[in-house]
């Protein structure tokens, strides 16, 4: 899955999420829309945080599972007790750092959630994101060195310092709950 286009996701969430939303739940969701995007761009980060995740649980200590299963822990309580404690700051720090992967996204949203700047935005409704601003005017026709080309460095600048944010947090969050085994 994570090395399918995000293009295709984009097409995938335009064409078949919209409708099959339309059809069930959202009857007055409009063609381009936040909902289908954010579903299919939640789905699409979905191996980075698996991934990452998975190699915090395995880099647990295995003497931390076998000490448990010595004391007469069931393998359920090994790991809802011992191991997920131990790699709860790891998990957590994938999650945000799939969330800062996940607003760096362009392609998704740009195709199924419109380009549209709305205010305030609505779930069922087009909207423009700060990437998608940025394809917009980057795909205009804005001569080089024109001033239009200074909000394109702006937003970005704002989108680095987002997910700078979002690292320090996850490197905070990292170091304050660390488990270290010994």
């Amino acid at each position: 899955m994570a090395g399918i286009p995000t293009v295709v996701f984009g097409y995938f969430a335009l064409f078949y999420v919209t409708p099959l939303l339309r059809d069930t739940l959202f009857p007055e969701i409009q063609f381009w829309n936040v909902l289908s995007a954010g579903l299919v761009l939640g789905f699409a980060i979905l191996p980075l945080v698996s991934s990452l995740s998975e190699d915090v649980i395995y880099a647990v200590p295995q003497s931390l599972r076998d000490g448990a299963l010595a004391l007469g822990a069931t393998k359920y309580e090994t790991i809802w007790r011992v191991v997920l404690p131990a790699a709860l700051s790891g998990i957590s720090a994938a999650f945000i750092l799939s969330l800062s992967r996940a607003i760096g996204e362009a392609m998704i949203v740009a195709i199924a959630a419109g380009r549209t700047p709305t205010w305030p935005p609505e779930f069922l409704k087009p909207v423009e994101t700060i990437t998608v601003h940025m394809v917009n005017i980057g795909t205009g026709d804005a001569e080089a060195g024109d001033f239009i080309w200074a909000t394109i460095f702006s937003t970005g600048l704002l989108l680095f310092g987002t997910t700078l944010v979002l690292n320090i947090i996850s490197h905070f969050i990292v170091r304050r709950f660390r488990e270290k085994f010994e």
